[in-house]
């Protein structure tokens, strides 16, 4: 019985003083992750605004997935067909502009996940003003200390007269 009160003495000094360290340790280091994993997400999304070319293709290659107007998947993003296509996509483009509305990012190991609204304001060539509200799912890895694009998935919020 004389070993109880130093076994729950060193059992109460490992849960209040050890236990909260080793947290705060874990939760310092994610918070890098996420912090630069938000860093690359709204650089890329801004990206797309700014007609940026060189970013969307440097975050963006490598990625696969869903539009909101695909209803099939679109293929693994290849670096020169990937410039091509945003490139046409601009030309027919006067407007394009991205704005987050809410972000939600969570990093697990070395996978980066970004989840929230954004709304798409564009205008075609010769065609009004329109602006949608969208989800959005993208999913990031990080090789070699940096973060790039793999998956995303937007799709158009639904409406009223869809509920």
């Amino acid at each position: 019985m004389k070993k109880l009160p130093y076994v729950s003495g060193f059992v109460l000094v490992f849960l209040v003083f050890i236990i909260p360290r080793a947290l705060e340790y874990a939760n310092a280091a994610e918070s890098d992750d996420v912090a630069a994993l938000r860093a690359t997400h709204q650089k890329y999304m801004q990206a797309w605004s700014d007609r940026d070319l060189d970013v969307i293709v440097d975050i963006g290659t490598g990625a696969a997935g869903f539009g909101h107007s695909t209803p099939f998947p679109r293929p693994v993003r290849v670096a020169d067909t990937f410039r091509k296509g945003v490139t046409q996509f601009y030309d027919m483009m006067d407007v394009f502009t991205v704005t987050l509305i809410t972000e939600n990012y969570r990093v697990v190991g070395n996978t980066g996940l970004a989840w929230g609204h954004c709304s798409y304001t564009t205008k075609q060539k010769d065609g009004p003003v329109r602006t949608v509200f969208m989800r959005y799912a993208h999913t990031f890895a990080k090789t070699d200390g940096k973060w790039t694009l793999v998956m995303y998935h937007r799709s158009l919020l639904p409406t009223e007269d869809y509920q």
